[in-house]
């Protein structure tokens, strides 16, 4: 049974969370719903603390900032600044419910390590962010576009798109899809493109257009997985080359429905990690951009989950050997787009992963954002500590 709490205000949050420590019964934070996992955004056999209604979003009187709500998406963030053609693309962190019910206010100058921590394992580690403070810009009207090909083209496409990951036009932004269509037995190759200017068709994005589309509708189960790498034009033809080759083995899992997706870091998003007391990803230091490979895949049928779990062991072992071979590997795993199980958390690097535990523990002493607590949703700092406490509790209580 799935219980739905939905909330309006900061202070419903902290009801549900003193409500529900209190009775020891399990939860999961749920705003856009956009995770995949059991207990990730809607709780199984627990309580599910809805912030969809705390979507507002307000501009302060200068027009440089704006206060989203913590149950904001995307769509509505938008809906409400381009009438005033202003936009946004992240936040400073407004305010936080912890886990004993307290909310406080986090920035760089108030709880600055909560703050830092946050900006990188903020997904069920530490408390429920309900507001984020946004810095606004001017934004006039820009290109966007996706565009298709059949397979025939993918070479000349791929080499388009890696000029584009490694061009110095910073108006120029694309993502890059390599699919296989199961119902034709063939592969299909497609960009979303972005330009910060209302130019159609600038000269950084032109190559041969094809009319052949490909339209994929949203399917049962699905797995998200990804790898990085600094960029390298043959690690990128041959990542391709891999995806068709594992692909020969699962062509019969039922409605299967994988694409290998390509998207940058880039060299200005890495520069701006550092500002406002950084972040905990600890990429600040490098020079950027970084490629981010993304194993995306559908499919109908539960009993086909092992194999699609080999399929993705297999490709991402092929993935990285090569990646390695070739001295492109970067440890990075983004954590929006991680699977189960993987260890995000270290691909921070030893001393960042010390320190977001030394803080989920000094803002969460009783494990409550813990894979073994009660807030199950996100990847987990830590588990073990939760249980020894509840150990210690047990014997006290024995002894006395």
């Amino acid at each position: 049974m799935r219980m739905p709490f939905r909330t309006v205000h900061n202070t419903d949050v902290a009801f549900a969370l003193h409500t529900l420590t209190k009775a020891w019964c399990s939860f999961a934070v749920k705003c856009g719903g956009h995770s995949r996992n059991p207990d990730f955004s809607n709780s199984v056999g627990g309580v599910t603390i809805n912030l969809r209604r705390m979507n507002s979003v307000k501009q302060r009187t200068n027009g440089s900032v704006a206060i989203i709500g913590g149950g904001a998406v995307l769509a509505d963030v938008y809906t409400a600044l381009d009438p005033h053609n202003i936009s946004s693309v992240g936040g400073r962190v407004g305010t936080v419910v912890l886990a004993d019910a307290t909310f406080v206010t986090v920035n760089e100058y108030q709880h600055p390590d909560l703050y830092w921590a946050l900006r990188g394992a903020g997904g069920g580690n530490f408390g429920v962010i309900t507001s984020f403070l946004v810095r606004t810009f001017p934004q006039d009207p820009l290109y966007s576009g996706r565009r298709s090909w059949n397979d025939t083209y993918t070479p000349q496409v791929a080499d388009a798109v890696f000029d584009m990951y490694t061009t110095n036009d910073t108006n120029a932004q694309v993502d890059f899809y390599y699919g296989y269509v199961q119902a034709s037995d063939s592969f299909s190759v497609a960009d979303s493109l972005r330009y910060l200017e209302a130019i159609q068709n600038p000269s950084s994005l032109c190559v041969h257009r094809s009319d052949t589309r490909r339209d994929v509708g949203w399917i049962g189960q699905h797995l998200f997985q990804t790898t990085t790498t600094y960029p390298s034009r043959q690690w990128f033809q041959q990542s391709l080359q891999i995806f068709c080759e594992e692909i020969s083995c699962f062509r019969n899992v039922s409605d299967f429905n994988p694409q290998i997706i390509s998207y940058t870091i880039p060299a200005r998003a890495i520069r701006g990690m550092s500002d406002r007391g950084g972040n905990a990803l600890g990429l600040a230091d490098m020079e950027g951009p970084l490629l981010i490979t993304f194993l995306s895949a559908g499919w109908v049928r539960a009993e086909d989950d092992a194999l699609v779990g080999s399929f993705f062991d297999r490709v991402f072992a092929r993935l990285e050997d090569k990646s390695r071979q070739l001295n492109v590997y970067h440890p990075y795993k983004y954590i929006s787009h991680g699977r189960l199980g993987e260890d995000i958390f270290s691909s921070y690097g030893v001393e960042n992963r010390e320190r977001l535990v030394q803080v989920q523990e000094s803002v969460d002493p009783k494990g409550i954002f813990t894979s073994s607590g009660l807030g199950r949703d996100g990847f987990k700092l830590r588990w073990m500590r939760i249980c020894v406490n509840i150990f210690e509790a047990v014997q006290i209580a024995r002894d006395s």
